[in-house]
């Protein structure tokens, strides 16, 4: 009697053990005596980047060499070289001062304190420069104004030649001369009042 309760006892354990569901986590997969849980799905954002545009940079190294004529003979020339290192105000061992002679013509260029240059060194900056430019004669006629070089002014920037006293401009990449009078009774048309080089970006 007792081995059969025993028996049965035993057999009704085993069923129950059996028969009990397999607990099974949701987001999990199952493979047989496994169980094996799955990472559950992140919504990742990434994080979106804004394009900051450096600021641009004067990398200009070039010059312009320009002269004041008289005749064939009777002339003065000056440069305006552009330096990003350079200062706009007159720099000693940077720029030449201008020393006037006895010649028929004097040209100078101004920098940006007004000091009178024979070599006038200084940036070109993404806006453009303007520079006044100084010129003086002895006697009443007719003198020219040549744009003799333009070495390393990239393409891009206009080059002209502004004549405050007659409200005219010369385009100094297609015309490289410019004739005009001076009045010696007359200062506005000399002096450092009357013309100036323009450059900026077309």
């Amino acid at each position: 009697m007792k081995l059969a309760t025993l028996t049965l006892a035993l057999f009704f354990g085993i069923c129950f053990v059996s028969c009990q569901k397999e607990t099974i986590t949701p987001g999990t997969t199952t493979t047989p005596g496994t169980t094996t849980a799955t990472t559950p799905a992140t919504n990742t954002t990434t994080p979106l980047t804004q394009t900051v545009t450096a600021p641009a940079v004067d990398t200009v190294k070039g010059y312009l060499r320009i002269q004041l004529a008289a005749s064939a003979t009777a002339t003065d020339n000056i440069l305006i070289a552009f330096d990003p290192k350079a200062n706009a105000a007159y720099v000693v061992n940077e720029d030449a001062p201008y020393l006037k002679g006895f010649g028929a013509v004097n040209l100078s260029s101004l920098t940006s304190d007004a000091k009178a240059c024979a070599i006038n060194d200084m940036p070109l900056t993404a806006k453009g420069r303007s520079v006044s430019l100084k010129v003086n004669a002895k006697t009443d006629g007719t003198y020219k104004l040549n744009m003799m070089t333009i070495q390393s002014i990239p393409a891009n920037f206009n080059i002209y030649l502004k004549d405050n006293y007659l409200r005219d401009s010369l385009d100094f990449r297609k015309n490289a001369s410019y004739s005009f009078n001076i009045a010696t009774s007359d200062t506005t048309t000399y002096g450092s009042r009357r013309f100036s080089i323009v450059l900026h970006k077309k």
